[in-house]
């Protein structure tokens, strides 16, 4: 009988250990989920748009460039034209996004104009720059869009290849034109200088004329 008791009671304790174990299996949490990072939003434009633009102001804003400029000390700045606004673009530098216009000048240079009057974009054919008009300094210079790049390329090809191109540089027409008043000026001076050739008078024997001052300044 005791024999029977203890079996019975190691098989009370194994189950009670199965039953333990398993409790706390089932207890156990499950792994965290990962949770995504979320991505940085876009820099939303600090102004409203402007579609009350004048058709000189919509001429100049066929002329913009848009895309993302390379510029010193290797930043960029990003110009895109705003959808269903027509001559506004957003123009980024740095996180922050500006609405711009075209402004009219007097140099030929295309100037967009931060509405709220901070910053303005200026584009030459050569590059552009950031400007604050506040503060009036850069932000940033040195900016090229592919257009940029391209022309500086082809003004220091045109300056390296200036002492090959120089014999060249005026026309067979201009060369004709040259010469037909060259010979032209020589026929008009020719009667001139044929009539005012001085013929001295023929010697007189004994006399003691004083010559003419005419005469006498041609023989010295």
């Amino acid at each position: 009988m005791f024999r029977t008791l203890t079996a019975a009671a190691v098989l009370a304790a194994l189950s009670s250990l199965t039953l333990t174990a398993a409790q706390a299996q089932t207890a156990t949490p499950a792994p965290a989920k990962k949770v995504a990072a979320k991505k940085p939003a876009k820099a939303e434009p600090v102004s409203a748009t402007n579609d009350n633009l004048n058709p000189a102001q919509l001429s100049l804003a066929d002329r913009v460039l848009t895309g993302v400029a390379d510029c010193e000390f290797r930043e960029k700045v990003d110009v895109e034209k705003i959808p269903g606004h027509s001559g506004n673009f957003k123009v980024t530098y740095e996180k922050k996004s500006y609405v711009m216009v075209p402004e009219e000048t007097t140099t030929g240079a295309i100037r967009l104009v931060d509405l709220t009057g901070a910053v303005v974009w200026i584009q030459i054919p050569m590059k552009s720059m950031l400007m604050n008009q506040k503060e009036h300094h850069r932000l940033v210079d040195g900016c090229q869009e592919d257009e940029q790049r391209i022309a500086v390329q082809a003004s220091q090809k045109a300056g390296a290849n200036a002492g090959a191109l120089a014999p060249s540089v005026a026309s067979p027409a201009a060369v004709a034109a040259a010469g037909g008043r060259a010979a032209q000026e020589a026929a008009q001076a020719a009667p001139v200088a044929a009539t005012t050739q001085v013929v001295p008078a023929a010697p007189t024997k004994n006399s003691a004329a004083t010559p003419s001052t005419a005469a006498s300044g041609m023989w010295k």
